[in-house]
């Protein structure tokens, strides 16, 4: 396909309400949205690696200056492209800059798929009739009781998977207070490599206690060598994140044995190509899968749920409750909807565990007689979100309001 056209925008979406990423708290979002026209075809792509560079050494800002400065004019150089893979040789003499090499890729797959008249998912080779399970994350609440009913509120729709994101001095007692609520609920901890072995070992080695469904990314992104270690002395599976960002990275984590678990975000690792690549790489090593994602707008979120119709996706991926955070969404959001839990008879942790204070008031969990009572998550729903069948990302982008909206702009045409 030989590429006519491209539009650029980093545009600012207002929020109703604060959401909070890298514990810093987010009163609007500028996300960076991408689109390639071909022969009357056109393709969408964003990404949203945040206002400032707290989580990754990317921000909207910058990634626009690289896209418009230095991986447009070299893309116009050969405008004609047919595979993700040469959207990735074009670009292979810039270091670095993933989330700006993936909105090529994204906007590249979204129009590879309307061409062929085939939905997003299909085109990547996802299972089109797969029901997408869902999950939310949590970050720090000013007020504990806040953050409590919130997390109710959650399990109560139907989310399947929350997931805490731990930070020194919000770590085991907000936990232990969670699995005391909800002592059947799947949770997730996320401590975006806030802690250390050498520092924070106490508070690592009791994560085991509470019974995460995994610990994900405890340790810096270039610990690969100590998240081996620690895999090897907890039993809480380790779900590796801001490490992966490339297949050479899944490569290296596969090797040593550093995670059970690899977290897929498409902007993070360059885009659907390398993040198909990567899901692979750890279907061969039988490492799971599960996609994660932070604040977008809907046009980004049709990349995350392609992304986890592939096989090996197989825990709930994340999900932003769209209605609440935007104002406006030039995209159409994927509508959660409650399905009955596929669950047979006495399928379930057949052990019960009480979270409790000991003398020196830390929280420790403690298992008690085996559950011999009826399956108690027989007839329970579970929110999912089913894929669509129009083709590409499902949908064209309001061009009017991402206009309207935008900080900064820039058109080329070849």
């Amino acid at each position: 396909m030989k590429i006519d056209q491209i539009n650029l925008y980093l545009v600012r979406f207002p929020l109703l309400k604060p959401y909070t990423m890298a514990d810093s708290r987010l009163d609007y979002f500028d996300t960076v949205l991408l689109r390639l026209c071909s022969d009357g075809l056109d393709g969408w792509g964003e990404v949203f690696p945040g206002n400032e560079p707290t989580l990754t050494a990317a921000w909207s800002s910058e990634v626009f200056e690289c896209v418009r400065e230095c991986l447009i004019p070299r893309f116009l150089k050969s405008p004609n492209v047919d595979s993700g893979e040469q959207i990735a040789t074009l670009f292979q003499d810039i270091k670095g800059n993933r989330h700006a090499k993936a909105l090529f890729d994204l906007a590249w797959w979204d129009m590879f798929s309307k061409s062929k008249k085939e939905p997003l998912h299909k085109a990547l080779g996802g299972d089109a009739g797969k029901e997408i399970e869902l999950g939310l994350s949590f970050d720090r609440f000013e007020s504990p009781d806040a953050f409590l009913d919130d997390i109710k509120r959650a399990v109560s729709d139907g989310f399947k998977r929350i997931t805490l994101k731990i930070r020194p001095g919000w770590d085991l007692q907000v936990l232990g207070a969670v699995r005391n609520d909800h002592p059947t609920q799947m949770i997730q901890c996320d401590v975006e490599g806030s802690l250390s072995l050498e520092r924070h070992s106490d508070t690592i080695y009791r994560f085991d206690d509470f019974m995460p469904a995994l610990l994900e990314q405890p340790l810096s992104s270039s610990e690969f060598v100590g998240h081996a270690m620690l895999q090897d002395s907890i039993r809480t599976p380790i779900c590796l994140d801001e490490s992966i960002t490339m297949p050479h990275q899944a490569e290296i984590a596969l090797d040593l044995r550093s995670a059970g678990t690899f977290c897929l975000k498409p902007g993070k690792v360059g885009g659907l190509t390398d993040a198909k690549a990567i899901h692979n790489m750890a279907q061969s090593s039988e490492v799971d899968c599960y996609v994660g994602t932070d604040i977008m707008t809907s046009i980004g979120y049709r990349f995350v749920a392609a992304l986890a119709s592939l096989p090996f996706v197989t825990r709930p991926t994340d999900y932003v409750r769209f209605e609440e955070h935007l104002t406006d969404d030039p995209g159409i959001p994927l509508k959660p909807i409650l399905k009955p839990e596929p669950l047979k008879p006495n399928e379930h942790d057949s052990n019960r565990f009480e979270v409790h204070p000991d003398e020196q008031g830390n929280m420790v969990s403690e298992r008690v007689v085996p559950y011999e009572g009826p399956n108690i998550l027989a007839g329970e729903k579970r929110l999912v979100i089913e894929l669509w069948n129009e083709p590409g990302i499902g949908f064209e982008p309001n061009l009017e309001l991402i206009e309207r909206l935008a900080l900064r702009r820039y058109n080329a045409s070849h």
